[in-house]
């Protein structure tokens, strides 16, 4: 999705605040607005708040045991344009197979001098616990030329060809007070697959075999992410958001879910019940905020102390699998 959409958009002027919901209005007219004076937004401030409620239901021909999976969490997150720069810093509870955990986090996000992505992330798992500095440089694109081109107004036939189909709601929605539109969109397989080839092109880098991007795909067959903006009728920003997975066919995921959990025995099926995967974001365009990467994650990554993205994730796959017992 490009930032600008998420990041929201300035006032109309004077003529604008006079404005109110216009049920003859269009989505493709929401968005031509919207995009109209987005190239103005210097930054934003969002609170957002995360929920998972799950569970794998395991069955015999007898009874059936639930495996309760869930997780609550909330960040501030803050972006600015010029230069481009993003923080967010939170914390989340886990609940899942009986075990509970408390994490928190905090990331920055900047442009390096080649026009790198670099990132710096420290997660800590518990208070009485050490955290632990990861540092990420995505150099392979110019993040300086991607932010150039983001500023190009799109019109509403612009999003779909990135995938993105809005549809207007057919009567003004209230979000604490301010009157909104209510501008929907879902993101399933195939408008995935656009987005990720759109980007490609936009960073300059080479997609992954159609073979390797149809079986990554494949996975996530059947799911589908449900995006709700509410928009200022008077000031076409978008003051808040929601997104949910609610909804999705789950038939490909329970069918890898099977076979991974094969050995439960003859007679015995596994089956994710998905009650509530949601965030909701509240948005404000007030002040522009400094993304300032502390100089603790700089030493730590100037020491070695800080280890990159990638062996992070490696190590995980690692423990998941031992705990798993494929290793």
């Amino acid at each position: 999705m490009k930032k600008k959409l998420l990041l929201g958009l300035i006032t109309l002027g004077a003529a604008s605040m006079l404005c109110g919901f216009d049920s003859a209005q269009t989505a493709e007219g929401v968005l031509d607005k919207m995009n109209e004076v987005s190239s103005s937004v210097e930054g934003m401030t969002m609170d957002m708040d995360m929920n998972l409620d799950a569970a794998i239901n395991i069955s015999d021909s007898q009874t059936t045991s639930s495996l309760a999976i869930g997780m609550t969490g909330g960040f501030d997150v803050a972006a600015a344009m010029d230069p481009f720069g993003i923080s967010m810093d939170g914390s989340f509870k886990i609940s899942s197979l009986g075990q509970n955990q408390d994490m928190s986090m905090k990331m920055y996000g900047v442009v390096g001098e080649n026009g790198s992505f670099d990132t710096y992330t420290y997660a800590q798992e518990s208070a009485d616990q050490p955290g632990q500095w990861v540092y990420q440089s995505e150099d392979g694109f110019d993040m300086n030329q991607i932010m150039e081109l983001s500023k190009t107004t799109l019109s509403a036939s612009d999003y779909a060809e990135w995938g993105l189909n809005f549809t207007l709601a057919p009567a003004a929605a209230d979000v604490n007070g301010t009157e909104c539109y209510a501008l929907s969109a879902v993101i399933d397989k195939d408008a995935l697959n656009t987005m990720i080839t759109k980007v490609s092109e936009l960073a300059g880098q080479e997609l992954p075999s159609s073979d390797e991007l149809s079986l990554a795909l494949s996975y996530i067959d059947g799911l589908q992410m449900n995006i709700t903006y509410y928009v200022d009728t008077a000031t076409y920003y978008p003051v808040s958001a929601h997104i949910d997975f609610n909804g999705s066919d789950l038939s490909t995921i329970n069918s890898l879910l099977a076979t991974s959990m094969g050995d439960l025995g003859e007679g015995t099926s596994a089956e994710l019940v998905l009650n509530d995967f949601s965030m909701d974001m509240a948005l404000d365009y007030s002040a522009v905020p400094e993304i300032t990467v502390p100089q603790e994650a700089l030493d730590a990554v100037a020491s070695g102390a800080a280890v990159s993205a990638d062996d992070m994730a490696d190590a995980l796959e690692e423990a998941a699998e031992s705990e798993a017992g494929l290793e």
